[in-house]
């Protein structure tokens, strides 16, 4: 019995495949000939799973005459059939494809973050999403507007997702804030991130360093030195008041970029960076060129600059704190600022930045 049945479907799947070839070959139909195909076909299709239909009936996604019913049909079988339905019908309600986006199951979300002819409100849904997949495919669909709501959201998300933040850069979006992508850049996208942050630390006005704490920077050494990442990564994150994980993120960079620029944020002197990079990753501590190179750009970075890169990738203050301060600056007097900008004596406590995310 279950060998007829296995016979049976093979059978039926057969037959569905010959009517869809039969109907794709040809690029316009008869209205008898098509309403005779639609019965065939959805028939077949209820007889059929889902995954099994989903492979042979992909053909009529792409032919302009494949009946409105047979859309529906494949939404109402679900699974396979449904993404495909949601990817490519052109008669779907836009209600229903806003519902899809805000509650539907994450499959389903993500067939429909591919289409072509996403609306502000559905490609806004999406991004409000919190699945990954579905993100990824929205952030990919280069058809797809995303205003600032959408790329803000998705930029959020990326912190976590370096593919998704991999995706974002490759858009090639200049609404897209590149900072917090820091970690998914190339080398060369690494430059301009840390050039551009450095152009607008130099043209707010003269900077306010802090230096960082000595009792801060002795714990980290004495981490760094027993290759505690996990200690490493609870003083960063408090020090930035930023998640751990994030902080934990900056640590495991291979380039050594992102450590470099916290150190530089957080106000480390020179020869304390030196000694962290010498008992970090031994794949940057035994590149000397590398630990110099890393220690010019801790020397290098305005601490501001650093500032916005850091906290665009941890999610730490987005610059809430220090433009406030900026424009207090700005508004006062001028003999003012420039007693503000002269050096403080004594060490100054970690620089801490206000968690925003």
């Amino acid at each position: 019995m279950q060998s007829d049945n296995s016979q049976r479907r093979i059978a039926d799947a057969s037959l569905l495949r010959a009517i869809v070839d039969q109907f794709v070959e040809r690029p316009a139909h008869p209205v008898g000939d098509a309403r005779q195909f639609e019965r065939l076909a959805l028939g077949l299709i209820d007889l059929l799973d889902a995954d099994t239909v989903a492979r042979i009936v992909r053909p009529l996604c792409f032919h302009a005459e494949t009946p409105p019913a047979v859309f529906c049909g494949l939404l109402q079988k679900g699974g396979a059939c449904a993404e495909l339905a949601l990817l490519f019908s052109p008669g779907l309600s836009r209600d229903d494809l806003l519902a899809t986006a805000r509650r539907g199951a994450p499959a389903l979300a993500r067939a429909l973050a591919k289409r072509h002819d996403l609306d502000r409100d559905i490609v806004e849904a999406l991004a409000q999403r919190s699945e990954t997949d579905v993100l990824r495919a929205l952030a990919a669909n280069w058809s797809a507007h995303l205003d600032a709501a959408a790329r803000r959201a998705l930029v959020l998300a990326a912190r976590d997702d370096l593919i998704l933040a991999r995706i974002l850069l490759d858009r090639d979006d200049r609404g897209i804030e590149p900072e917090a992508l820091f970690l998914a850049a190339t080398r060369l996208e690494r430059t301009g991130i840390i050039l551009d942050a450095c152009r607008r630390a130099l043209t707010t006005g003269l900077p306010e360093n802090c230096r960082a704490d000595t009792t801060f920077v002795s714990q980290l050494e004495r981490a760094a030195v027993r290759r505690d990442r996990d200690e490493m990564s609870a003083l960063l994150a408090d020090a930035l008041e930023c998640r751990k994980e994030r902080a934990r993120a900056l640590l495991s960079d291979v380039h050594g970029e992102a450590l470099a620029l916290a150190l530089a944020a957080l106000g480390v002197d020179a020869e304390a960076a030196t000694r962290l990079f010498l008992c970090a990753d031994p794949a940057i501590s035994y590149d000397t060129e590398r630990v110099r190179g890393l220690i010019a750009l801790v020397r290098s970075t305005p601490q501001r600059a650093a500032m916005q890169i850091i906290a665009s990738m941890t999610g730490a203050a987005r610059g809430e704190r220090e433009g406030a301060r900026r424009l207090a600056r700005e508004e006062a007097p001028l003999g003012a600022s420039r007693r503000r900008a002269l050096p403080r004596a004594g060490v100054e406590p970690a620089l801490k930045l206000e968690q925003s995310a």
